[in-house]
């Protein structure tokens, strides 16, 4: 069996269903055949199962071949993201070892002599595709001997590299390349926590004179490396472990350079290790989530040290967390989400602590302008749904409490405006942060605005108008109080800031394709691959291009010194936020004694996209057309009576469930005209008010 190309990452996803799908067939088998042989049931034919089981356990030693040279390998396939290999080295994964552990321990003994010779980089370099190969080579080699192999090249008088700078990067390179993939599978087979222990091992036995592990000898090893998510973890928490007594003779040299030092050894060793780990979604993603304490502290800095000078280990850091809290959203939303609250709640007690005077580091406004973009659904929800009053309020960090109050069937999470209030004020002090965020409501306005254009006439239609109308008003009112505090920060050169906001909005405008965030190292304030404005917010591109050009562009002429609170004549008032609570009370009082078709009349909506005979829209809640979300009783937010559960006594799916319903048309018809009693809803709107 040969393969033209493989993809790595794929292959060894594969190898793990195969492994985990064979135990448990054969698990299965075993346990069958022993339960029916009890009763002389016949089990002949469970026999054709335990060979597939057998097969299938028989392929995985070849794949798993495969998948070392695959990692290794730097010959590229015709297809993205795939590589070719040697097929003819598939049977010698043990001659591969044999061989890679007798290089390792010839050049441990000579290198504990002091006799480095370049010899060493020669013979990595020739087995560098080979993952088997390195393993037993490194394995053999041992973590005491790489630190002193390191400690030499760095040594600024070596006599190899004195005179010969670039010798000493290649030579480097070769070093992070192989190693790189020796981490890959040193412990392969293990789970995440039992090879994040067995890499702390490790790290123990590479030490200095001083009997401490020296991380500043592993880091200038990263750099043009591709890592293991565990073993960065492992090196990451071990950096950053306040509890561990010897943490500060460890890093005592991450950072200080003496002038000893060359080439990557003479570079800050904390921008290397961010700069590695940002590199891994899952292990940025794990990191941030261990060591918040020190995310935290670093964000806003009290002390005298501060993880943004220099300038580089500042936009390193960053990274780790946009790619732990944005872009890991791809593969393991869970903990992208859980590193999302944390950071939402931690920036909020800090607006109103006694530390609120403390500045985040430059390039925060960056990060938090890529969480907004990234979960800007989430954040207009908690601004206008009309049960967001019963979202998390997230008063201290409780991640046991925060869970317990998402609905995990949603994307995204479930959090108070106030929350999102603050790390959008926060965001918008940068002009690209506001010019970004201004694009952002000024779509979603744009889309509620097709919404309302495009409602055929018919019963129901006119008050479902003034409800969109009324959360475009919630949504301005929220855009409109957070510019206003964030105005506050630039009291001296407001007029540049306006000019700068549009400058950037405008260019935003044009791509269509995400940002570049100069304080992400590129990786893009929308934190999504090739996800533009437009794209992201179901609006073609010609389109939000130019309704954002066309009518929403901030004036100094309008608003010469009060910045953004008239934008497109907008109220700069905060929206009430109270209304929820009665919106719900007399849409539930119609529900008293369960559905009463009278209370709720069905209505004709009519959006343009309907067939011309109109869509009858029906009040049930338990009707598939008026609460879509109830497909399971764990949804159902209705009593046995048929009333209303009350809100607060519902899980987040049944709360769900409930805003869905709350919405429809035909409960929209019926409480209208209560709710226009009841509150002033004639200034919630900012178009499309009723008379």
């Amino acid at each position: 069996m040969g393969f033209s190309g493989i993809n790595p990452d794929k292959l060894a996803k594969t190898i793990a269903s195969l492994d985990s799908d064979q135990k448990e067939l054969r698990g299965s088998v075993t346990w069958i055949k022993s339960s029916f042989g009890q009763y002389g049931i016949d089990t002949e034919p469970l026999v054709r199962l335990g060979t597939i089981a057998g097969w299938a356990e028989n392929q995985l030693p070849g794949l798993r071949r495969r998948l070392h040279l695959s990692i290794a390998e730097h010959t590229k396939y015709s297809v993205k993201g795939y590589v070719q290999i040697d097929e003819a080295k598939v049977g010698a994964a043990k001659q591969a070892t044999a061989d890679g552990k007798k290089a390792g321990e010839k050049w441990k003994e000579q290198i504990e002599k002091g006799d480095i010779s370049p010899e060493v980089f020669a013979t990595l370099t020739a087995n560098s595709a080979d993952a088997d190969y390195l393993k037993g080579f490194y394995d053999a080699l041992g973590p005491q001997a790489l630190s002193m192999l390191s400690l030499s090249m760095g040594d600024h008088m070596n006599e190899r590299y004195k005179d010969h700078p670039k010798q000493r990067e290649e030579d480097r390179k070769v070093l992070a390349d192989t190693f790189g993939t020796y981490t890959q599978v040193a412990f392969e087979g293990k789970t995440a926590k039992q090879k994040q222990k067995a890499w702390n091992d490790w790290f123990d036995g590479m030490k200095d004179g001083r009997d401490l592990f020296r991380p500043d000898l592993l880091t200038p090893l990263l750099p043009g490396g591709k890592q293991d998510k565990d073993f960065l973890v492992a090196l990451g928490d071990r950096v950053f472990d306040s509890k561990n007594s010897k943490n500060a003779a460890e890093t005592e040299w991450m950072e200080k350079n003496s002038g000893m030092s060359a080439g990557e050894w003479g570079k800050d060793g904390y921008t290397q290790l961010f700069a590695a780990i940002a590199k891994n979604d899952e292990a940025a993603g794990e990191w941030t989530d261990h060591n918040f304490d020190f995310v935290e502290k670093a964000l806003y800095p009290a002390g005298p040290w501060r993880v943004d000078q220099p300038k580089e280990r500042g936009e390193a850091f960053l990274g780790v967390l946009n790619a732990g809290a944005v872009k890991l959203h791809e593969t393991n939303p869970r903990l992208a989400e859980k590193n999302v609250a944390h950071l939402l709640v931690a920036n909020h007690l800090h607006a109103k602590g006694d530390m609120k005077g403390v500045a985040p580091i430059d390039g925060t406004s960056a990060l938090f302008t890529s969480i907004i973009t990234a979960n800007f659904q989430s954040m207009s929800n908690s601004i206008a749904s009309p049960v967001a009053d019963q979202f998390w309020k997230g008063d201290k960090w409780d991640y046991a409490k925060f869970l317990k109050s998402q609905d995990l069937g949603l994307s995204g999470v479930e959090v108070s405006p106030d929350l999102w209030s603050d790390m959008m004020v926060e965001a918008a002090k940068d002009a690209q942060g506001a010019g970004t965020i201004s694009s952002l409501f000024a779509v979603q306005q744009a889309r509620i605005g097709e919404q309302i254009e495009s409602i055929r006439p018919g019963k129901g239609s006119e008050d479902m108008t003034r409800w969109l109308s009324a959360k475009q008003g919630f949504l301005d009112g929220f855009y409109a109080d957070a510019m206003n505090k964030a105005e506050k920060s630039h009291k001296d050169d407001i007029d540049q800031w306006i000019a700068d906001t549009n400058a950037f909005r405008d260019g935003v405008i044009d791509q269509v394709t995400g940002v570049a965030a100069g304080g992400l190292g590129g990786a893009g304030v929308a934190g999504m691959k090739g996800a533009g404005v437009g794209a992201i917010y179901g609006l073609a591109t010609d389109t939000a291009t130019g309704l954002l050009k066309d009518a929403f562009h901030v004036s100094e002429k309008d608003v010469p010194k009060d910045m953004m609170t008239d934008y497109k004549k907008m109220k700069a008032q905060v929206a009430d936020t109270s209304w929820q609570a009665t919106y719900r009370d007399i849409a539930d009082r119609g529900m008293k004694h369960g559905y009463d078709k009278v209370a709720y009349p069905d209505v004709t909506y009519r959006p343009v996209e309907l067939s011309a005979d109109g869509h009858n829209v029906l009040g049930d809640p338990k009707t598939e057309s008026a609460a879509p979300k109830i497909h399971s009783e764990a949804d159902n937010f209705l009593n046995k009576d048929g009333s209303v559960k009350p809100v607060e006594k519902m899980t987040p799916s049944q709360r769900t469930a409930y805003g869905e319903w709350l919405e429809q048309p035909a409960v929209i018809n019926n409480i209208w005209g209560d709710l226009e009693a009841r509150r002033n809803v004639r200034d919630w709107g900012t178009q499309g008010k009723g008379e």
